[in-house]
């Protein structure tokens, strides 16, 4: 009796410890395989040299899109010899396109905001004058275009309001004749439920994006001073 009994009980033993090394064989072999997918996931990544970039940041929330009636334009103060006082030079063009986008919490996505001005097709009331900017000072066979990549927009109100005037300085690297160079936009913006107008106005010497001072025989001087006007309109769109 006592022999069948412990024989019983060696056998139940036995099967306990087989089960507990089954287990912890099981938990071994999981917590090895873990390891290994882990192992091989950050090798994968230091082969591939990428990482994981969380893209919610540079999803569009709003869309602020320059409108075809939007005028970009340059003033040069100039003295002709044919006149007793100086004149402001006028060239004006209303090819211009580009948008501002907004994240959510109102910051710049600066990869998507841009204004392009198509610089080949500004018009003065003078031929002669078009001809010399064109070709001398902007050289817009090389260069046709003005592009203005928005980095900052400072006392601008978030959420954009429904109406309202505000003054605002809008910054940004602006790329003309094959020079970028920062320039900052004092602006004034008016709001109209999903339009906004406004005018942007900056100035700089001729130098600062390695441009020609003019220099013809009819103009005795020109001033080293170019302003220049965004007389804008816009739709707001959001995603």
């Amino acid at each position: 009796m006592k022999i069948k009994l412990f024989t019983i009980t060696f056998i139940l033993l036995f099967i306990l410890i087989s089960c507990f090394n089954s287990e912890q064989n099981i938990s071994e072999s999981s917590q090895s395989e873990s390891i290994i997918s882990e192992t091989v996931t950050d090798k994968s990544s230091e082969k591939s040299g990428k990482t994981t970039i969380d893209i919610s940041d540079t999803k569009s929330y709003i869309e602020v899109t320059f409108l075809s009636d939007s005028i970009a334009r340059y003033l040069i103060t100039e003295q002709l010899a044919t006149l007793d006082f100086p004149i402001d030079a006028i060239g004006e063009t209303n090819q211009i396109n580009g948008s501002i986008n907004f994240d959510k919490n109102g910051k710049i996505i600066e990869s998507t905001s841009e204004i392009i001005v198509n610089v080949s097709s500004l018009k003065s009331d003078s031929s002669r004058r078009d001809r010399y900017i064109s070709r001398r000072s902007l050289e817009s066979d090389k260069y046709p275009e003005a592009i203005i990549n928005i980095k900052k927009i400072n006392d601008l109100p978030w959420p954009l309001p429904n109406d309202g005037s505000y003054e605002i300085e809008i910054i940004g690297d602006m790329l003309v004749h094959g020079v970028t160079d920062e320039v900052s936009w004092k602006t004034i913006v008016n709001f109209k439920k999903d339009k906004l107008s406004g005018i942007s106005k900056t100035n700089f010497g001729f130098e600062k994006f390695n441009m020609d001072l003019p220099r013809v025989a009819i103009v005795l001087s020109v001033e080293n001073n170019i302003r220049l006007e965004l007389e804008f309109s816009a739709e707001i769109s959001k995603h």
